[in-house]
């Protein structure tokens, strides 16, 4: 005992003193775990203890009463694991080290999950528990900023397996920082990294690690290239330990490995590192497992794997593959197991696979495989499974396939485009199962494909031994080999009548021993499975199947419906019809032709008709027509060729008395759940053999009780009798033949009955008279206005005209709906030979705004009001005008002013109370309405005459406004008008404007030509105001006019307030 625990005496002067002494709040919950090692053959028992540390701060835990709670056996061998988990980010220190013994016969597993940690600390307490693997998941480790090398590290020393998953800290330098020693390697065998921080160098792991077997990097950037292994010899596990059978299942069978189990298996894995060729990967010497997946990796050629001995696994994916050389995998003879999922892969070189002989599993799955060589498997004899779902495939020829392998168990095919089924599976002999699911195999010409097989190749491949004479190839398995077609596209086995007995043999041999599994399929049950059919059928009498085969259960009709979930090989030919495409079939229907009984079908299920169809096919008829609207059963001369009228589930209410008596050949009828409440006495007359009436409103009344005695004769004829149900006032729904005879009465129609009808005929009347005299009062003006358009008819709303109005509109608008009137409403206006004028191109500059809005006003026969943001934000423009259209407003003009509104409803709703009143009293116009312009000419020509044509065609408004103070060029002036401009408008003027105003003969007076030399400035200013009859003042920007402008401003002023001579 004293042996076993020696105390680390010389360790206690280099344990760190605990930064809190505050204890964790621990709680250790004891666990068990399967056996991982043996010793001599003798199984090592796990135990283990999950410390959760519940403190939400730093603190210490006690050693020694951790190991003390595991009560580890003195006299034998225990793994011991400890896994610490920290419910907070938090750091731990390890409490009692200095009087803790080394557990020489524990085998230590440490974890910690989101703990930080002292180095130091941690190399002591993996030295007294004698740790083998080391853990660290989710978190960081705490250490001093200058950490000396430590000249121990005895803990960290005999650590074998190492595993760093999510270290928030640089990964490089906390494995520096945990493995830092004088001596500055260590005797890891398997180092595992995941989510790390920062890039992996190899070169710091290749010097503290020279004897790694494993490399694992997973989401880790790696820089430069990776060379792997550096270590020439294998490694044993240390202690003379070997992996139990449970460890040995998980590490290397698992993986597909065939390794001892007292050796590290040799693996480099590298997962998700930016990796962008396949010049980053050098492999050397011995290595067991290559596994390279989410890089980019387009192309691999000859020489990857040439230096690379032992190879068993290769797994290359989600690396954007898409080639690969000839001889890649050539010399690999160990190889067993080749995963190439999830790549781009198109073809495959048809020697690719030529020396690895020992390849036991191919996954090539979802990938873009079009075409598959010749030969490509055919020397893969060891093969058990070969994947290759996912694909483009769309036919797999007869050499492709390793057809002479006894050891190729599953064929896995799903989701490719096949179309034919590939013959050569049949070939191989122990293949168990094979996937087809999702492909587009149809079995419509199975007679070709069953002259196709080789009947030598398929016996040999079920026949259990060709050596005994007592084999029989046509005795049926016990061992089914499944064939899943499960959602492909087989819709039954069609075959000809007159097949081969070749063919007919090969069927039967592939249905002794095959398995076909055809769920989620859509098997139909036309009359072309009938050959298929009687050849089972003839196979059956010959006691080649007894009847309780697979197939006879599990291959069920999903079409026609009247079919559906019966077994296929149940129906009956005269059961079964086929389809047609005829040019008299209805619209909307199908048509079918039952060849036993020479009968055309109809099929019109739920296409929404409301009426029979008028025409049909000119043969005997089935006619399907449930599920539809049709109400009333009235003749049509086809009838007379119907044996089947099916009329289920419609809204029928009403049969012609007469129709049943010329429908000779009808055999079935079926009108139940329709709204029948009388049957015509003339249904007595048909010879049928079934009649379905229930679940229709029958009443039970004078003119129905024929109809119950003809029910009591005609028993047997009727389906589901006592469904058939009648009505009375007084009573619920009763089975019409139990109803006594007496209650079948007509009462008599009361006076409130005979003025029902007229009643209600008038009331209808006025409400319809009601709803269009409403219609026309709200709608008046668009009707008036689809009159005059369409009709040029005009008898409404004429005006008097006043001889002042010689403007038909004035439009009143602002500046941001310029264009909308210029476009929209003036040019077309315009064109039509309408008077206008706009407040933008008409009203005349020098005068105010009251001035051309009040002449315009008076001159105008209407104004329309253009109601936008800016109308209504700056109201000064909307009061002037409302007040000057109050008087004619007054005198009998309520439509004088029109408004169209464009702001949006929210700003209307802050107008005046005026203005919105008016805009409810009358009906404003609506810009966006297709009548827009329409209305307004409406509006317009309700003035004309033949007196005022000449008027309007004098358009030159630009001479109109201002009427009432029109402008006079006198010769009481010396010049008509006088520019004054600043030099910045001095060539616009001089080049433009005022060449135009003197063609039109103004006398135009400029500083530039006018002004006398030697004259003081102000006083040619002076002299030129008064001396013109107007002051044009032209600027660009009203916030540059000089002192020289103001003072022509201020003279003009001073002559404008006698009469108005600014412009």
């Amino acid at each position: 005992m004293a042996n076993m625990m020696i105390i680390i005496c010389l360790l206690i002067s280099t344990v760190p003193k605990v930064e809190s002494d505050v204890q964790c709040k621990t709680d250790l919950k004891p666990f068990t775990h399967p056996p991982l090692f043996s010793l001599h053959s003798q199984t090592i028992e796990s135990v283990g203890r999950q410390i959760h540390i519940l403190s939400p701060s730093n603190c210490s835990v006690n050693v020694t009463n951790i190991i003390s709670n595991f009560d580890f056996p003195t006299d034998s061998k225990r793994v011991g694991m400890f896994v610490f988990y920290c419910h907070h980010h938090i750091k731990v220190s390890f409490d009692g080290l200095h009087i803790s013994v080394v557990q020489s016969n524990v085998i230590g597993y440490v974890q910690l999950m989101q703990c930080q940690f002292d180095v130091e600390e941690m190399d002591l307490f993996l030295s007294i528990t004698n740790s083998r693997v080391f853990i660290i998941k989710i978190g960081n480790f705490y250490s001093p900023d200058h950490q000396n090398k430590s000249a121990s590290c005895k803990g960290f020393k005999r650590i074998v397996s190492v595993s760093l998953e999510s270290i928030n800290n640089d990964i490089m330098s906390s494995i520096e920082n945990l493995f830092n020693c004088n001596d500055d390697t260590f005797n890891v065998k398997e180092i595992l990294i995941g989510q790390c921080t920062g890039q992996i160098n190899q070169t710091i792991i290749r010097q503290k690690f020279p004897d790694l077997q494993t490399l694992s990097l997973v989401d880790c950037n790696v820089s430069g290239t990776v060379e792997f292994p550096w270590a020439t010899d294998v490694s044993p596990l240390p202690d003379n330990l070997s992996r139990s059978d449970y460890m040995q299942d998980h590490y290397s069978k698992s993986l597909h490995l065939n390794i001892p189990p007292n050796i590290f298996r040799r693996q480099l894995t590298l997962t998700n590192n930016e990796i962008t060729g396949q010049h980053q990967v050098k492999l050397n010497g011995l290595l067991q497992f290559f596994k390279v997946s989410n890089n980019n990796i387009s192309e691999i050629d000859d020489h990857l794997f040439n230096n690379v001995q032992g190879l068993q696994v290769i797994v290359i994916t989600k690396v954007g593959l898409r080639l690969i050389g000839k001889s890649t995998f050539s010399g690999q003879n160990k190889l067993t197991y080749l995963d190439l999922r999830n790549n781009e892969i198109t073809d495959l070189p048809s020697t690719v696979f030529n020396q690895v002989p020992s390849l036991k599993y191919i996954t090539l799955s979802h990938n873009n495989l079009q075409n598959l060589r010749e030969k490509l498997f055919s020397d893969l004899e060891q093969l058990l499974q070969i994947n290759l779902e996912n694909n483009k495939i769309a036919e797999i020829t007869d050499g492709v396939l390793p057809v002479n392998s006894v050891t190729l168990k599953t064929l896995k095919l799903n989701n490719n485009p096949l179309v034919e089924f590939p013959v050569s599976i049949l070939y191989i002999r122990n293949l168990r199962k094979v996937e087809l699911k999702s492909t587009n195999i149809t079995f419509s010409n199975l007679t070709a494909l069953l002259e196709k097989v080789d009947s030598s190749s398929l016996l040999r491949s079920v026949n259990p031994s060709s050596s005994s004479i007592e084999s029989d190839v046509l005795q049926t398995t016990d061992e089914w080999r499944i064939v899943d077609l499960t959602g492909s596209r087989v819709s039954g086995f069609f075959i000809d009548d007159d097949m081969c007995c070749h063919a007919r043999r090969v069927m039967l041999v592939i249905l002794k021993h095959f398995q076909f599994e055809i769920k989620e399929n859509h098997l139909t049950c036309f009359s072309d499975i009938i050959p298929f059919n009687k050849l089972m059928q003839n196979f059956t009498e010959s006691r080649y199947w007894t009847g309780n085969e697979y197939f006879f259960s599990d291959w069920l009709c999903e079409y026609p419906k009247e079919l559906e979930g019966k077994s296929v090989l149940s129906i009956q030919a005269e059961e079964t019809y086929s389809q047609i495409d005829i040019f008299d079939c209805p619209t909307l229907c199908e048509c079918y032709f039952r060849e036993v009984y020479n009968v055309t079908i109809v099929n019109c299920r739920g296409v929404g008709l409301n009426e029979l169809p008028n025409t049909m096919p000119s043969s005997d008829l089935d006619l399907w027509l449930e599920n539809n609207n049709i109400s009333k059963l009235v003749f049509r001369s086809y009838l007379c060729n119907v044996r089947q009228l099916i009329l289920s589930h419609n809204i029928i209410d009403h049969i012609d008395h007469n129709i049943f008596r010329n429908l000779e050949k009808l055999k079935i009828l079926k009108l139940d759940n329709n709204l029948l409440t009388h049957v015509p006495k003339s249904i007595d007359v048909l010879q049928l053999n079934t009649l379905c009436l229930k679940n229709n409103p029958f009443v039970c009344d004078c003119r129905t009780l024929w109809f119950k005695k003809w029910l009591l004769r005609n028993v047997f004829l009727i389906d589901n009798l006592r469904e058939v149900n009648c009505i009375s006032e007084s009573e619920k729904g009763h089975q019409i033949i139990y109803v006594p005879d007496y209650k079948f009465i007509c009462k008599k129609p009361t006076v409130f009955h005979h003025y029902t009808k007229p009643v209600a005929a008038a009331t209808s009347v006025i409400l319809i008279i009601g709803v269009i005299t409403f219609l026309l009062v709200y709608y008046r003006l668009e009707i008036k206005v689809l009159l005059y358009v369409n009709f040029e008819w005009h008898p409404f709303d004429r005006g008097k005209l006043d001889q002042n109005e010689i403007v038909d509109l004035t439009i009143i608008h602002a500046v941001d709906t310029t264009e909308f009137v210029d476009e929209q409403l003036v040019l077309p206006l315009q064109q039509l030979g309408f008077v206008i004028c706009s407040q933008a191109n008409d009203f005349i500059a020098g005068y105010s705004v009251h001035e051309n809005i009040s002449s315009a006003v008076f001159y105008s026969k209407h104004v329309l009001l253009i109601l936008s943001e800016n109308m209504i934000s700056d109201s000064v423009l909307l009061d002037l005008t409302l007040a000057e259209c109050q008087e004619k407003m007054k005198v009998n003009r309520a439509n004088f002013l029109l408004v169209t509104n464009i702001a949006p409803t929210s700003r209307v709703a802050k107008l005046n109370e005026d203005l919105q009143k008016y805009i409810q009293l009358h009906q404003h116009l609506n810009c966006k309405g297709s009548l827009f312009l329409s209305k307004i000419r409406y509006i317009l020509t309700s003035y004309q005459t033949s007196e005022n044509k000449a008027m309007m065609a004098d358009s030159n408004h630009r001479r109109l406004l201002p009427i009432k103070d029109t402008l006079q060029y006198t010769k009481d002036h010396e010049y008509d008008l006088f520019f004054c401009y600043s030099s910045d408008e001095r060539d616009y003027c001089q080049n433009n404007l005022i060449p135009q105003l003197e063609r039109e003969s103004y006398r135009i007076c400029t500083p530039d030509s006018h002004f006398h030399p030697g004259d003081y400035l102000l006083t040619n200013i002076g002299l030129a105001v008064e001396s013109s009859s107007h002051t044009i003042f032209v600027t660009s920007n009203h916030d540059s006019f000089d002192e020289l402008q103001l003072f022509v401003f201020q003279k003009a002023i001073e002559k404008t307030r006698l009469k108005n001579i600014i412009i």
